[in-house]
């Protein structure tokens, strides 16, 4: 694998260190045929984890230390995307009912430079890392206003995380002629259905 995952699906790639969020989300099995699962292996997350943090690194200007996800990171990983998933996608309508998923939390450090600069640095250098990272750049994403524009397709079988970076940040779907055609379609033909009844 070399490139992200969040390039398998679709070229709506948030900005920024935003990218980190998306890729957790995208690091799920979807599509038809169904692309692989990237956290269903402690190695395929090591792999996935190596690209994803070298592209956040480049964004942000940051490093991020060097992670092989064993399988207690593997869980805690799943269980990230897991809360990821219900808080981006929020209430999608004829989205099937799922159980919450486990709460995840992370830890940062508060720092100040010489200049009086104050930062936040993640903890860790596992998994735990990962997450306080990712919960990092949702706050900061939230303070910039960049966290709304982090979707997740209306289509719920597919449910593909996308960045709309339209002027009105209307987008519904990951790639309107693949989710969105599909869907349009169905509605034009019940409105032409009731039209002729």
């Amino acid at each position: 694998m070399s490139a992200l995952a969040s390039e398998r699906y679709s070229d709506r790639i948030a900005t920024g260190p935003l990218i980190l969020v998306q890729e957790i989300l995208n690091t799920r099995a979807a599509g038809k045929p169904a692309l692989e699962d990237l956290l269903s292996t402690p190695e395929t997350a090591t792999s996935w984890l190596s690209i994803a943090l070298d592209e956040w690194s480049r964004r942000s200007g940051a490093q991020a230390p060097t992670i092989e996800v064993d399988e207690p990171g593997l869980v805690r990983l799943q269980q990230l995307r897991a809360s990821l998933q219900m808080t981006v996608a929020g209430a999608v309508r004829d989205a099937p009912v799922r159980p919450a998923p486990k709460g995840v939390s992370g830890t940062l450090d508060v720092r100040i430079d010489a200049d009086g600069v104050f930062s936040l640095a993640s903890r860790g250098k596992d998994a735990s890392w990962v997450v306080a990272a990712s919960l990092n750049e949702i706050a900061n994403a939230q303070l910039l206003g960049t966290w709304r524009r982090l979707k997740m397709c209306r289509s719920w079988n597919c449910s593909v995380a996308f960045y709309d970076a339209t002027n009105n940040n209307n987008g519904v779907w990951h790639d309107v002629r693949i989710c969105g055609n599909a869907v349009n379609l169905r509605a034009s033909r019940q409105r032409r259905a009731a039209a002729g009844a």
